[in-house]
């Protein structure tokens, strides 16, 4: 039963890491900044992967798509990716300031997987936010 087991475990261990070796996400960060929010991550080779979408949030659930990056679709070892979200001044309540971000993988074949969810709290003007305001009261 034991050895059952153990070898489940290492057959789950296989297709994981082989499922989710193309276009994994070795390092993702997401820094605050004044008016501004810094995304970055890097990934392994891409080979079988279309994009990533890089989504946000205003709680842990209900993301939307902020942009799209095209993989880079060459055999280096290393790719990284940068957005600076400067729309974080926009939100309409003192509450809607912690921010949630995560990265849709996209792969040629149709299919996705989601990157780990990293949350932020940046530092926003409120001179800023208070002409977010007033513009988007005209529009």
């Amino acid at each position: 039963m034991k050895s059952r087991l153990r070898n489940l475990l290492i057959l789950a261990c296989f297709l994981t890491g082989f499922l989710f070796a193309d276009g994994i996400i070795k390092r993702f960060d997401v820094n605050p900044g004044y008016n501004k929010v810094t995304i970055s991550w890097e990934t392994s080779t891409e080979s079988g992967i279309k994009g990533y979408e890089l989504q946000r949030a205003f709680t842990e659930n209900n993301f939307s798509k902020l942009t799209y990056f095209d993989s880079k679709k060459d055999n280096q070892p290393v790719h990284k990716y940068k957005y600076d979200d400067i729309t974080v001044f926009k939100t309409s309540t003192t509450d809607a300031r912690t921010f949630f971000y995560r990265i849709k993988i996209e792969k040629l074949d149709g299919s996705f997987e989601y990157s780990k969810v990293e949350k932020v709290v940046p530092t926003v003007s409120s001179a800023r936010q208070t002409w977010g305001s007033i513009k988007a009261m005209f529009r």
